[in-house]
């Protein structure tokens, strides 16, 4: 691992919260349960004293505060609440939700379509099957402050590397996973396909054609339950909205909104003849993230191309330490929540006595998450590599330049090739 080189390359864009800066931190202190060594990671504070003292300060003259004005708020809560009628706003729909909005480009098949930002088991992104098919990789753009048109975005914005991580054929949906969105995005809250009523207006976000984040609207002409389609080379099942929001050629995989600012479809298909248009219904797209997830199947972290180091075997997980006992003999457990388990282990990587590698299980599940190095044995690890996706394979590092304890830029991988695709300053 070439130290100089991944910092050089990196630079500042989001902030990212720092885990490795709380790893570092139970380091510190960490006790090895098996034989007597015993050793000590020195970090920095994460925060000076006079820091730590202003704030406990302001922390008790807030608290001061809440019990005067705690006794006012109950009393006023405890009042009968008018029942206001919902007006609606389709401009709040918009500016709430066009920045969950994102265009998809497939290179497999030359072509794209529409996306959106949910929360599930953090930051996914929904689109429709025949958008990403033949394809484990796709290119995601967000919507940029200036919407030239669909030339323009590919070929002079910045675009995340998106993941398939899920597909459901029948249902014509798809789950991508991408790395380093912005907390800030908000995600597209669910509805039910029971609150859908024939009449009321839906809006649809989306990119027809050249028509890059078009907002439309149209009332909905019928539910239809177990509803088949057809594409050229597949058949499809699920229940579905009809509605009268226009849908072309890049809308598929866009979000269909109520009047209350819910999903309640997927816009994903169009049937001859005028006003015809079909979104897959939230129901099924609340079933279809229910189902599991094909894990791949790896025993073995690879080598990457660059500046990434050799992993570990995984462990077992029904002996969780034989695969790193079997490699490392003179590897040291360590218990860093204190509750019995082990958690980590510190290894000499290259054989001089002195510790320079740590493996981390995270959640205590038998399956190595983090690998951490000190390359020049100072007893502070400089970076640590993440396999967030759990495939063996780096997703990404977060680096720890000055050596403080707290790390400043973090790097991501997300074609997992061996090259670092994108940097970010998290300091």
């Amino acid at each position: 691992m070439n130290k100089k080189i991944i910092t050089g390359l990196l630079f500042c864009l989001i902030a990212y919260p720092a885990q490795s800066e709380i790893t570092n931190k139970l380091l510190k202190n960490a006790t090895i349960l098996t034989g007597s060594e015993s050793i000590v990671y020195n970090s920095t504070p994460l925060t000076n004293k006079n820091e730590l003292l202003k704030l406990k300060e302001d922390l008790k003259s807030k608290k001061k505060y809440l019990k005067i004005l705690g006794p006012r708020l109950a009393k006023n809560n405890s009042k009968p609440r008018p029942k206001y009628r919902f007006k609606g706003s389709a401009e709040e729909i918009y500016n709430n939700y066009v920045d969950s909005v994102v265009f998809i480009g497939n290179e497999k098949k030359n072509g794209s379509g529409t996306g959106f930002i949910i929360n599930h088991k953090g930051q996914k992104i929904v689109t429709n099957w025949h958008v990403v098919e033949g394809a484990e990789n796709v290119r995601v753009w967000l919507k940029p402050k200036d919407i030239k048109g669909e030339a323009y975005l590919i070929n002079n914005t910045d675009s995340y590397n998106g993941k398939v991580i899920k597909i459901n054929k029948e249902k014509d949906l798809a789950l991508i996973e991408v790395k380093g969105l912005s907390k800030n995005i908000t995600g597209v809250p669910l509805g039910k396909f029971d609150d859908v009523k024939i009449g009321e207006t839906v809006f649809a976000i989306g990119h027809p054609g050249d028509l890059i984040w078009s907002f439309n609207s149209g009332m909905v002409s019928q539910l239809r339950s177990n509803h088949k389609w057809k594409y050229k080379n597949s058949s499809h099942f699920a229940d579905v909205i009809q509605t009268q929001t226009p849908i072309n050629p890049g809308n598929s995989g866009g979000p269909l909104f109520n009047k209350n600012k819910k999903l309640v479809g997927v816009n994903t298909f169009t049937a001859t003849g005028e006003n015809l248009n079909f979104a897959v219904s939230v129901d099924d797209l609340v079933l279809f993230l229910k189902e599991p997830m094909k894990k791949k199947e790896k025993s073995k972290y690879i080598q990457k191309k660059k500046k990434q180091p050799t992993w570990i075997t995984k462990k077992n997980k029904k002996k969780p330490a034989s695969a790193i006992n079997k490699k490392y003999p003179n590897a040291k457990k360590l218990d860093l929540n204190k509750n019995g388990i082990t958690d980590a282990w510190v290894i000499d990587e290259n054989k001089n006595g002195i510790k320079d590698a740590v493996l981390i299980d995270q959640n205590e599940d038998g399956i190595i998450e983090v690998v951490g190095f000190d390359d020049n044995e100072d007893k502070n690890f400089e970076i640590f590599f993440y396999d967030d996706d759990l495939d063996g394979n780096a997703d990404r590092a977060e680096i720890d330049q000055n050596e403080d304890g707290v790390p400043e830029k973090m790097a991501y991988d997300y074609d997992q090739d061996g090259e670092w695709d994108k940097y970010e300053d998290i300091g």
